[in-house]
């Protein structure tokens, strides 16, 4: 059996909160105070970095501030090139977006219903069930004019959303539609075809055909079909780009969309779907490909959208637009045009301002090299090091010298008394957990779906009273590697270790949509290596290790758990207690388990999975305290 998708997540230790006030250490001069102990060293005689700036760059900066004030009025302007570029490249992202979210839903439901053809949940040749399909399809996708399904015969079956009803119509005499049939039974994956006029919609389409095999026998193809109104509306609700006017073409010799100007049907039909640059009304878009352009080339290779300058009637504009591929048969193209009064003035301004600051520039930059660069090396020294302890890398990180320099010294010597006492809590916080509990931010208590993980050592008690103390030690040490590494694999934490247990979760702090998932996919990996350890126990003579695992998804509340000075981020609810009765449940089932690793998932965890695990159905289990038995499946 296959398994379904989930979340993720996890959560161990507290001392988030301690990282988060060690980071503080590095600023403040009373760490020297602390009962960590420091090696006393000599001081040299410093120098206050204070000091050493004013006398350097006081009269540099004096120089610079009356040259500065002098040129405030073109320098104001200085960024208006980078702020237009940002402008047109958000708008022209806004615009690609809006169309792309119109659009892919659209594919999306077509893609999702063969996909129920496929699995045999939904059988074409059942006119009854495939008409009920196509209707609740174009309800839930409100862009959608309409979702049909034609047979090789030309039978179409079609969910209307105007009408809110069935049509169903054989097409055999229509030339057009059997062309179209035969060239989607010669493709393997669904794509967008060319526009099409419908008369019955008085309006031009987007089509996606997807079509339909089984069995390498074509049964048909799926068409959805959004109306250019659709569009329009969509794109047109959106805010324009600064005062400019909007336009997507199709290909690029003829309109789909134009800013506050609305194309009527028989105008459309015109030439087959939508009018030519030639028959728009928009004398300023009818010539954007006109011979005389301009390409801007003060624009760079940092703008995500290209652009060029038009003289038109002794006024100049300037258009920008991106394509946008894969929707029709032609690339569309999104733009904008506007009045370069509007936006080059400032572009030229910029070029002004840039010329006079870059000779400051260059005499400053001579002066403030020679300068600054003693300066600098030590703070630039304490910059990397601080990095490196942002980054949790404390193993790589090197205690920082002394300096001339009275401040620095001081910052380097409670930086290197911050790094002793961080390199003893890394022994005892989860690295892991603190870094998604900094990238996720504050960890408050709520409620979520979450994957909880329980493993075992079969047996492990009469075995460890065989060993030595300093044995059973690194026996569990070494088995708590193999396992935490294959949990951390798949983004899960290591909540805790009781004797010889795991405790594990996914979907916590960070959301995993995949979490059951993972974790199935955690206990195949611990299978793996607990396997590969035990060929190597067998080889130094050893007896092998035999473990199990019990895994459930459901409900919990996640976050900090406990008092002031014993947070823990953890899980809390019955999810916790079932997961663990699976994994105990396995040694009812297995009593003289000789599986390396024996795993128990609950049907929840099986159904969110999805169909990349397989699972064998056990029966259902009577979970202690709950009223419904719940579903076992073993992990296979």
């Amino acid at each position: 059996m296959t398994v379904k998708r989930g979340f993720v997540h996890s959560a161990n230790s507290s001392l988030f909160f301690v990282y988060c006030g060690l980071s503080c250490y590095l600023g403040c001069e009373q760490i020297r105070r602390t009962n960590i102990p420091s090696t006393p060293r000599k001081r040299l005689d410093s120098i206050p970095i204070a000091t050493a700036l004013a006398v350097s760059f006081g009269t540099l900066v004096v120089i610079a501030v009356v040259t500065v004030l002098g040129i405030s009025l073109v320098s104001g302007l200085a960024n208006t090139r980078d702020l237009l570029i940002d402008k047109a490249t958000a708008a022209m992202d806004a615009a690609r977006g809006d169309l792309t979210d119109l659009l892919n839903p659209a594919e999306e439901q077509a893609r999702y219903i063969a996909e129920l053809i496929y699995s045999n949940e939904l059988d074409v040749g059942n006119s009854e069930q495939l008409s009920n399909f196509l209707v609740a399809a174009v309800a839930g996708t409100p862009q959608i004019a309409s979702l049909s399904f034609v047979s090789p015969d030309l039978n179409v079956t079609a969910g209307s959303r105007k009408t809110r009803k069935v049509i169903k119509l054989n097409a055999k005499t229509d030339a057009i539609a059997l062309s179209n049939v035969e060239k989607i039974s010669s493709q393997q994956s669904g794509n967008w075809g060319p526009l099409i006029y419908v008369p019955a919609l008085k309006e031009t389409v987007l089509n996606f055909r997807q079509p339909i095999f089984k069995d390498e026998k074509f049964l048909g193809a799926l068409i959805a079909t959004i109306p250019v109104s659709a569009i329009n509306e969509k794109l047109l609700a959106s805010t324009s780009f600064m005062k400019g006017t909007r336009f997507v073409l199709y290909g690029k010799d003829s309109v789909l969309l134009q800013q506050d100007i609305s194309n009527n049907a028989t105008h459309l039909l015109k030439d087959g779907v939508v009018p030519k640059l030639s028959e728009i009304r928009d004398p300023i878009l009818k010539k954007i490909w006109s011979p005389e352009r301009t390409n801007l080339q003060v624009l760079g290779k940092q703008a995500g959208f290209e652009g060029h300058f038009l003289d038109i009637a002794d006024d100049g504009y300037l258009y920008f637009y991106s394509t946008l591929e894969g929707y029709t048969d032609k690339n569309l193209i999104i733009g904008y045009w506007i009045r370069d009064e509007d936006a080059l003035i400032e572009l030229r301004r910029l070029l002004m301002a840039g010329l006079a600051g870059l000779a400051i520039m260059l005499l400053s930059a001579v002066v403030a090299l020679v300068l600054g660069r003693k300066i600098s090396r030590p703070v630039l020294a304490l910059s990397d090091a601080s990095r490196q302890i942002s980054r949790l890398e404390f193993a790589t990180v090197k205690s920082l010298p002394r300096s001339r320099f009275k401040e620095v010294d001081e910052a380097n010597d409670a930086y290197n008394t911050m790094l002793r006492g961080l390199s003893w809590f890394e022994n005892y916080v989860p690295k892991s957990l603190v870094k998604k509990l900094m990238e996720s931010g504050e960890a408050l208590s709520e409620q979520r779906v979450v994957t909880v993980m329980f493993t075992d050592i079969v047996s492990f008690t009469p075995q460890a009273e065989s060993m030595k103390s300093g044995d059973v030690a690194d026996f569990l040490n070494h088995h708590f590697k193999l396992v935490t590494s294959c949990i951390e694999a798949e983004g899960g934490t290591v909540d805790k270790f009781i004797g010889d247990a795991v405790m594990a979760f996914w979907g916590a702090p960070e959301q995993q949509e995949d979490h059951a998932l993972r974790a199935c996919r955690a206990a195949l990996a611990i299978k793996s290596v607990i396997v590969a350890d035990n060929a190597q126990r067998r080889a130094n003579g050893l007896g092998d290790v035999h473990m199990r695992i019990g895994i459930h998804t459901g409900p919990l509340v996640v976050g900090n758990i406990g008092p002031a000075g014993r947070v823990n981020y953890t899980v809390v609810g019955d999810t916790v207690n079932i997961a663990q009765r699976m994994e105990q449940y396995g040694k009812t089932l297995s009593p003289d388990q000789t599986d390396d690793v024996f795993t128990l998932i609950t049907d929840a965890t099986c159904e969110a999975a999805g169909p990349e695990i397989k699972a064998e159905k056990i029966g259902d289990y009577q979970v202690k305290g709950r009223h419904d038995p719940v579903k076992i499946y073993r992990l296979t």
